[in-house]
């Protein structure tokens, strides 16, 4: 890795909740990453050398000016590989109160990746402004109107909604868009104009055929879809490349409003014990091997 002088400039930018310090150099964006991998709570000597293995093309040292004056060598990686190294992180081995975010980013960039190569183009929701939490309050007051008059679950009234507006949840709605889901929300309410359960539950966009598998080919080889059990252990472990149907589904439940949360405590206890165990049988076999 080649050392470069101290940056153009330094600059802080929002990403994920989170903010990444960004350092301009020769037209080229870096990210120092020690204190991405500490926030995360990971082991940095394991991730260094991931680095240096699998991203050594993009991994710079830049000196860098410290908080307290000192200049020290920072290793970044180029902020336009930030995603690749994100994807292989195992949820499990990051802080509990953040492992949410890292699953959630990481469901959102394998369905990018499906967009790109389904169909050409992929759309960024986010470049569209997206309505705040003060200006959906009159929405959920309306929402809330329907479910006491009409006597709807909540998932219900919101599925309603979601269908009309093709989002899948209330913070997707723009702003110009909230005057009329309550003006859309009213005439239920007033004219009755609602689906029967059946169709109500038709709306959950809830689709995952054995199909789904196709877009994990280069990981999942035709001949462990046959049974489950000849499904890889391995493949149950989350690390960005394998497929995690349950997590989806349940992620869109929860955008609907069901309380999920035993669920996915249960999925990521279930692929924790897994990942240990796959660990220990590794450890047996480099034993024998020797």
């Amino acid at each position: 890795m080649n050392s470069l002088p101290i940056a153009d400039h330094t600059i802080n930018v929002p990403f994920h909740g989170a903010s990444l310090y960004v350092v301009t150099y020769g037209g080229e964006a870096y990210t120092p990453m020690r204190p991405i991998i500490d926030g995360m709570g990971m082991d940095w000597a394991s991730q260094f050398t991931k680095l240096k293995q699998r991203f050594k093309s993009t991994v710079v040292e830049i000196t860098m000016v410290a908080a307290d004056g000192k200049s020290r060598a920072m290793t970044c990686l180029a902020l336009r590989k930030l995603n690749g190294w994100l994807q292989t992180i195992s949820p499990n081995k990051v802080k509990a109160e953040i492992r949410d975010k890292v699953i959630q980013y990481q469901e959102e960039c394998d369905d990018v990746l499906y967009e790109y190569w389904t169909k050409g183009e992929v759309k960024n929701p986010r470049a569209i402004r997206k309505s705040t939490t003060e200006e959906r309050t009159p929405l959920r007051d309306a929402v809330n109107m329907l479910v006491s008059k009409k006597h709807l679950m909540y998932p219900e009234a919101y599925a309603l909604v979601h269908q009309r507006f093709q989002v899948t949840s209330f913070e997707q709605l723009t702003p110009e868009q909230i005057e009329p889901a309550i003006e859309y929300v009213h005439s239920i309410i007033l004219e009755g104009e609602l689906l029967s359960r059946d169709d109500r539950q038709m709306t959950l966009p809830l689709a995952y055929p054995m199909s789904f598998y196709d877009q994990y080919r280069h990981v999942i080889k035709p001949t462990e879809l046959k049974a489950p059990w000849t499904y890889a252990a391995k493949h149950l472990i989350p690390n960005g490349d394998n497929p995690n149907p349950l997590g989806k589904i349940l992620t869109q439940l929860k955008d609907f409003g069901y309380e999920i949360e035993a669920a996915r405590f249960q999925l990521l206890s279930l692929q924790h014990h897994i990942e240990i165990m796959q660990h220990k049988f590794e450890s047996i076999e480099r034993a024998v091997m020797r």
